[in-house]
Order: C-alpha cells, then structure tokens, then sequence
C-alpha cells in the first residue's frame, strides 16, 4: 500500500486535504450541518457509508438453517447490511424470540454497522469543522495547562466526585463514599 514513510507522509497530506474538502462540500449543501441535520441530509450521507461499509463486509449465505455456505448454493440466503438493516427495530426485536439463529446472525451486523456509522458521522463533523476552521483561517486554541497543584485542589477533586457518582449509578458497589469524602477532606 505505502511505498516509503515518505509516500505515507504524502497521503496523509492529502487525506487531510480531502478531509477539508469533504468539509466545504457538506457545509455547501448543509449549512447548519453542526447543528441541525435535514433527513433528507442524513438519508443521503447514510447510504454513501453503507456503500463502503458494504465493501468492508461483504455479503454471507447461509443455507435455510443459517449454516454458512457458498455463493451459489441452491437455497441460499444472502446476509448483507443492506438486508440486515432492511427489518425494523421492531421486526428485528422478534427475531430474538421467533428465530434465535437469525436473530444471532444479523445482530453482529447491525452492532458493526450501528458503531461504525456513528464513527463515520463523527468524523464528518470533524472535517467540517476544520473546513471551517480553515475558511476563517482560525488556528486550532487550547487551553493554558493549569499548574498541577491548581489542578489537584479544583479539578481533579470534581473529577473524582462525578465518577463516584457515575460509578455507583452504574451499581459499582465498590464506591465508599466514606473513602471520598475522607479524601476530599484531607486534599482540602
């Protein structure tokens, strides 16, 4: 794929001139892509990733009792993410109950394509907002590094409250709220 360092130096160059470029064209057609995204929007830009994710996992075919097999088999079904997303959530649901081995094989499917679209998105985000960013010639800011002891008295105590509290809503019954508090006094 890549020849040199040097050649993977010059096409990352170019994946993010492509990324700035992807940027332009959705904020072309979108304008309020950051805040507010038409269905229509959503509908186009959906099928286009189910295209390559398509490409990245191509179809299966199973027999009529989900035993895997080869293309052309008399029979066969094909499993693909076009289909795999073609059931409902709610028709998906039955299959839990109604037919387990279908149920087994789409569920995959959907979870990689469910993950994946959203990684997708995201990233679509991310290359308008450097678009963006470009456009308005806008350097990347970040914010000043506190001093660690500013750190440890201000943030790192909030850091460990809301992660105790997120912790224990997720029923981790390992959180000692007498340990937090006892450190929260002592770091005061």
């Amino acid at each position: 794929m890549f020849k040199s360092l040097k050649d993977v130096a010059y096409q990352g160059c170019i994946s993010s001139e492509k990324g700035i470029a992807i940027g332009q064209a959705i904020i072309e057609a979108c304008p309020s892509f950051l805040t507010s995204i038409p269905d229509e929007i959503v509908a186009q830009l959906v099928d286009g990733q189910m295209v390559r994710f398509n490409e990245l996992h191509p179809a299966q075919h199973y027999t009529k009792d989900w035993v895997p097999c080869e293309v052309g088999t008399k029979g066969a079904t094909k499993v693909d993410i076009h289909i795999v997303m073609s059931f409902s959530q709610q028709e998906f649901g039955k299959f839990k109950s109604e037919d387990t081995l279908k149920y087994g094989i789409h569920k995959p499917w959907r979870d990689d394509w469910s993950t994946y679209k959203s990684n997708r998105m995201a990233e679509l985000k991310s290359h308008v907002k450097k678009y963006i960013a470009f456009k308005e010639n806008k350097p990347r800011e970040r914010a000043v590094t506190k001093d660690f002891a500013i750190w440890l008295k201000e943030d790192w105590l909030v850091t460990l409250k809301d992660r105790a509290k997120t912790a224990k809503s997720r029923g981790d019954v390992t959180v000692d709220e007498n340990i937090i508090n006892a450190i929260i006094k002592a770091s005061k």
